[in-house]
């Protein structure tokens, strides 16, 4: 609209001379060189003011766009960073519930069509509420991000870890069995035993136990959701005989 504009002020500025020229408003109606500048006059005029126009015109379009890039550039990064806390806890960096119950429903389907081994665990530190006092301002959420950099550290690349609620941690083992999910379950309770967490205690160190509940994939297993179930049935009876129970289906 605005170039337009300049190009219809143009043409009617080099056509109102010719006009005053061939008319007689300019002062010499013969074609010598005043009538000529008459008319040559406005039309370089008008053509340095619509040079400079589209310069101008070149240039705000040149930023335009480079912004628009900029902010285009700003929105992939933030929809990239808005996928992947959608899928990683950013407390624990493990895998998110909702991510996790998707993955676990795949490799479920997985297990029933080639029946390998398969087992899920589920882990709470033992008397987290209580524990609080004693870590300060880190309280909870320090102790569960520890534990689940124990926790990474003890998975596999097949295996699956995630924040399964807000003071439990849950892993899927892939070809597992009970004998060997026992295994990693007493590897992730000797590394917690071992590790010394920051906070103030009666010795100087505070030391942390956790509970495990485990189930095994079996054919009494209609879906996923009941091997979950059943995991955090088995987390629930080791909470309160203190020791890592294994179900089987």
């Amino acid at each position: 609209m605005n170039r337009a504009l300049v190009i219809v002020c143009a043409a009617f500025s080099v056509g109102a001379s010719y006009l005053a020229v061939l008319f007689g408003i300019a002062p010499d109606t013969t074609v010598g060189p005043v009538a000529f500048a008459s008319i040559a006059i406005p039309g370089v005029v008008t053509g340095v003011v619509m040079a400079g126009y589209f310069l101008w015109e070149t240039r705000n379009a040149r930023e335009l766009k480079q912004r628009t890039n900029e902010l285009s550039a700003q929105l992939i990064r933030k929809e990239i960073e808005i996928g992947r806390l959608s899928t990683v806890d950013e407390l624990t960096g493990l895998y998110s519930r909702r991510e996790f119950d998707e993955m676990i429903r795949l490799e479920f389907e997985r297990y029933r069509r080639h029946k390998h081994a398969m087992s899920f665990l589920i882990l709470e530190i033992d008397d987290i509420a209580e524990l609080g006092e004693h870590v300060g301002s880190l309280g909870k959420g320090f102790l569960l991000a520890e534990v689940s950099a124990i926790l990474k550290h003890t998975l596999r690349t097949i295996d699956l870890g995630c924040r399964y609620t807000n003071d439990s941690l849950a892993m899927l083992l892939p070809e597992t069995d009970a004998g060997k999910a026992r295994v990693v379950a007493g590897k992730i309770q000797a590394a917690v035993a071992r590790h010394e967490f920051l906070g103030q205690h009666k010795d100087g160190k505070l030391k942390l136990s956790v509970s495990q509940g485990i189930a095994v994939a079996g054919d009494a297993f209609a879906t996923h959701i009941d091997l979950m179930k059943t995991a955090e049935q088995a987390l629930y009876e080791a909470r309160a005989f203190g020791d890592i129970l294994v179900w089987s289906a």
